[in-house]
């Protein structure tokens, strides 16, 4: 083996190296690489160092290679863009009030409209189920970045719309730098959308389950009814006849033994992984809202989308879940927003 690399290799190798920090030079078969020290460390190589060829060759299967993917695959692979929106809407917010957004005990007036940008990330999460069986696949959930609100709409609403995209960065400022919270939301929406699509995965593996553990007890029944018949017999030895009598009194241990690792065969376990996410930005109106709730009121902002054409919900200031349903409730001197779920537990 010579160790020349693939000229497509080459071309991917330099691309991971010099977003990382590397100085590469190409050249027809080899690169000639100055890395920082701690990418240096991470790839086990010298900070300078000449890839491709007998030392590091990169090929298929080679130790640097494997690196360089695993490096390049670690980080969620990120796509800008900005949604061409033709139209924004301009009134009948208060009827959309009473549709996408209800406040129990709270009276609610539009008092202004503005028009904005704000961006939305549709994070594309891959799921596996393991269990007896493996299951995977991929979801994908939309939310609004400066709330994470859930808009598991989202991605089908946004094929209607042309979305022009930016070059790697040239983003706009408008685009948030932190997204813990954002991130966050999206993957705990995607773990409901997965378990939804494993709905049957889940109830046949309990099928399955059942079926074993009612097979196992009727198999444990009927060896107890055998061996209680063997001890009716008259030429059995008084060891023997103990012997027999303490099997009989472990059978319910060793049944439920068996069952426990019917349990722990059939137990599914989901593991959820980022993949890929679009953040695209959105022109909106922002709409004003003055809500009175008893003798306090509150101003707020709620969203109209153009992409679903819906008010976009909010965000329980208790568990930041995602709500259309907004129960207020007195805080001190400020009105809370609380979900159904967090109103039952004050």
């Amino acid at each position: 083996m010579n160790g020349a690399a693939d000229p497509e290799l080459l071309s991917f190798s330099a691309q991971v190296l010099e977003r990382h920090g590397g100085l590469v030079e190409q050249r027809d078969e080899y690169l000639l690489s100055l890395l920082p020290g701690p990418l240096a460390r991470s790839l086990e190589l010298p900070e300078e160092a000449r890839l491709g060829g007998e030392g590091f060759p990169l090929l298929y299967g080679s130790p640097v290679l494997d690196k360089l993917i695993h490096l390049a695959t670690r980080e969620v692979p990120v796509v800008y863009g900005q949604a061409e929106v033709s139209y924004l809407k301009k009134e009948g917010f208060e009827k959309l009030m009473e549709q996408d957004l209800r406040f129990q005990d709270g009276q609610i007036r539009m008092v202004n409209r503005a028009e904005a940008r704000t961006t939305y990330l549709l994070l594309s999460a891959h799921f596996v189920a393991l269990s007896d069986e493996r299951k995977e696949g991929l979801v994908r959930m939309g939310v609004h970045e400066a709330s994470g609100a859930l808009i598991p709409e989202l991605e089908e609403s946004l094929k209607n719309f042309p979305v022009q995209y930016f070059e790697p960065g040239h983003t706009p400022p408008h685009v948030p730098l932190r997204l813990e919270k954002t991130i966050s939301s999206a993957l705990h929406g995607a773990r409901a959308q997965a378990e939804a699509q494993l709905a049957e995965f889940f109830s046949s593996m309990q099928r399955r389950l059942r079926r074993d553990v009612r097979n196992t007890r009727e198999y444990y029944e009927a060896l107890k009814q055998e061996m209680e018949d063997n001890l009716k017999n008259p030429n059995l030895a008084d060891g023997q006849r103990q012997e027999r009598t303490a099997k009989i009194q472990a059978l319910p241990r060793e049944l439920e033994s068996k069952i426990a690792d019917l349990e722990h065969k059939y137990r599914v376990q989901v593991t959820l992984t980022a993949c890929a996410a679009m953040r695209i930005l959105v022109p909106v109106v922002q709409a004003g809202v003055l809500l009175r709730y008893r003798k306090s009121q509150r101003e707020l902002q709620v969203i109209w989308n153009p992409l679903t054409r819906r008010l976009d919900p909010l965000t329980c200031e208790d568990c930041q879940g995602t709500m259309r349903g907004i129960i207020p409730r007195d805080q001190g001197p400020r009105v809370l927003l609380l979900c159904p779920h967090c109103t039952a537990k004050r």
